[in-house]
């Protein structure tokens, strides 16, 4: 048995894979582009999540925390968009980060958890192990029970920008 719940984070395949659940608390001071603004990139744990993490894949923001900055649920949507690759580190005493390029495009209006629940939505790895660490995982039976509840995917990648 693992971490003070008792639980472990079990095992997936990308057979079941339906997309990549990042998370954010806003305590620790990082701070979201604003509504309709997209995150480019995210940090994730080493590890055989980060491995399975492929261009194309699903990816949805989850904001945790106690809810004083921003209300728990999920704020953002969008794609990965390159492989997973090591960010230099600045200090020469600190490892390199991991960091997965993403287009995540932050929701004018997210999704509160309790709403989540209310909907019967509370197997979400990140409801039942909120600790854990990025990247989680929904199912593809997840999925298809979250859409309903959330707006269309961005389903395109970022056109280059003309200088």
């Amino acid at each position: 048995m693992g971490g003070r719940t008792g639980r472990v984070a079990r095992r997936i395949s990308r057979d079941e894979l339906g997309a990549w659940l990042l998370k954010r608390n806003p305590a620790t001071g990082f701070e979201l582009p604003r509504a309709g603004g997209v995150a480019e990139s995210w940090c994730v744990v080493p590890g055989y999540r980060s491995e399975l993490m492929a261009r194309g894949d699903k990816v949805i923001l989850w904001v945790s925390g106690d809810g004083r900055r921003m209300v728990r649920g999920i704020w953002g949507l969008g794609t990965v968009t390159g492989p997973v690759d090591r960010e230099p580190s600045v200090d020469d005493h600190a490892p390199a980060k991991l960091v997965v390029p993403v287009e995540l495009v932050v929701l004018g209006q997210g999704v509160p958890a309790g709403e989540l629940v209310a909907a019967g939505i509370t197997q979400l790895e990140v409801q039942r192990l909120p600790q854990g660490s990025n990247p989680s995982w929904v199912s593809k039976e997840q999925l298809a029970r979250l859409l309903p509840l959330l707006p269309p995917w961005p389903d395109r990648e970022r056109p280059p920008t003309s200088s």
